[in-house]
């Protein structure tokens, strides 16, 4: 069985297998400071998804860019994220419990782009009502 708070993590940000590559790549390497053109190149990813998994990142708070005309992307989690993404990596590296949150990410993946629409549409109604 997954650990809840890594179910939590797959479900709230890191909710594609891109994502999840990214996520773990960044870990691997924490000094990284990268475009996203370098980061598809290095990656064997279109631009197109890996532009769109990088802002992604950023806005769950696991990636920081540095903006001037293309940003750099560098891995600065947040800190109520870091136990929660330090347990994922932990468990990434045994075997069943890969298999287990590449399951939960498949099932996750399929609504993802519906949860983050309806995330981003529930916090801006949110700040419209304050």
């Amino acid at each position: 069985m997954i650990d809840p708070c890594v179910r939590q993590l797959l479900e709230e940000a890191i909710d594609s297998p891109i994502k999840l590559q990214f996520l773990l790549w960044f870990h691997e390497n924490p000094r990284l400071e990268m475009t996203a053109q370098q980061i598809a190149n290095r990656t064997y990813r279109d631009i197109w998804s890996t532009r769109e998994a990088l802002q992604e990142l950023r806005q769950d708070g696991i990636l920081v860019a540095h903006t001037d005309e293309d940003p750099h992307y560098l891995y600065q989690p947040c800190a109520e994220l870091v136990e929660r993404i330090e347990h994922l990596v932990f468990s990434y590296n045994e075997p069943i419990e890969r298999d287990a949150i590449q399951h939960v990410l498949r099932e996750v993946s399929k609504d993802a782009s519906f949860h983050r629409a309806r995330r981003q549409m529930r916090g801006s109604f949110e700040l419209q009502m304050i």
